[in-house]
């Protein structure tokens, strides 16, 4: 009942170290995808959309829905306590659980929306500050065509215009060639310059602390988390031989 036990503690340890790992790696990458479903949650209620616009909305909602649902499903079956995983993840079992009925579309873009905030606590790390002003460029440039559409002399009427003048915008660029005239969506330009400002202070601040440091505070602890949990996984591997070799002995003499 002991060696069981041990077998047991070992598999979850092994187990939960390959759940971190998991999470490690794709933490960023739905991070992105959760700001990605801004615009194709908020597009259709704010732009007029032709028929073939709205089935490629609907498609790219659904993958990406689908890629949330995949990874949840993954490391639901990875995690050896999968009821306290769900409980510990409530936001990405909302998203997975919440249909794609046209009434609840506000609902779902809370969900993503609250999901890409909580991500906030890493913006001390570069890579999280590229992904917040990708994030806060495509809600400018999804506010942007509706604020802009009461005017008529409005330049920017298009997403991809208000994506082009977010980008020229948050890079402090400012080519000029197209500027809010509305009040709201001049708002939305000051949001977006102080952003910009803020967005390279971080930059600049993470770079040259990685420069100060050699190897950067977020690569030296993401590799020291890497060496914690190989040496954890070496250690439960030795445990496992070494129950192996106490069943072995405790089985040699009672089969002598």
């Amino acid at each position: 009942m002991n060696i069981r036990a041990l077998f047991e503690d070992a598999d979850q340890a092994h187990r939960e170290a390959l759940l971190t790992r998991m999470e490690r790696a794709t933490e960023l990458p739905l991070l992105v995808l959760a700001f990605v479903m801004v615009p194709l949650l908020l597009g259709p209620l704010l732009w007029p959309l032709s028929p073939a616009e709205q089935d490629v909305f609907l498609a790219l909602d659904t993958f990406i829905w689908a890629l949330f649902a995949v990874d949840l499903g993954i490391k639901v079956i990875v995690a050896p306590r999968k009821l306290e995983y769900l409980r510990r993840h409530w936001l990405d079992a909302l998203v997975v659980a919440i249909p794609f009925f046209r009434p609840l579309r506000l609902l779902r873009l809370f969900a993503y929306g609250t999901r890409a905030i909580i991500g906030a606590r890493r913006l001390v790390n570069v890579d999280f500050l590229f992904v917040y002003g990708l994030g806060i460029v495509l809600v400018a440039a999804t506010l942007l065509p509706a604020l802009e559409a009461s005017s008529q002399r409005a330049s920017i009427q298009t997403f991809p215009d208000a994506l082009w003048w977010a980008v020229a915008t948050v890079t402090t660029v400012g080519y000029g060639d197209m500027v809010p005239v509305t009040p709201g969506g001049r708002a939305v330009g000051v949001v977006l310059m102080l952003t910009g400002v803020a967005f390279y202070s971080g930059v600049t601040a993470n770079l040259a602390s990685f420069l100060t440091r050699g190897n950067g505070g977020h690569a030296g602890q993401a590799h020291q988390q890497d060496d914690r949990l190989d040496r954890l996984l070496s250690e439960v591997q030795a445990l496992r031989e070494e129950v192996g070799r106490l069943r072995s002995a405790g089985a040699g003499p009672s089969g002598a």
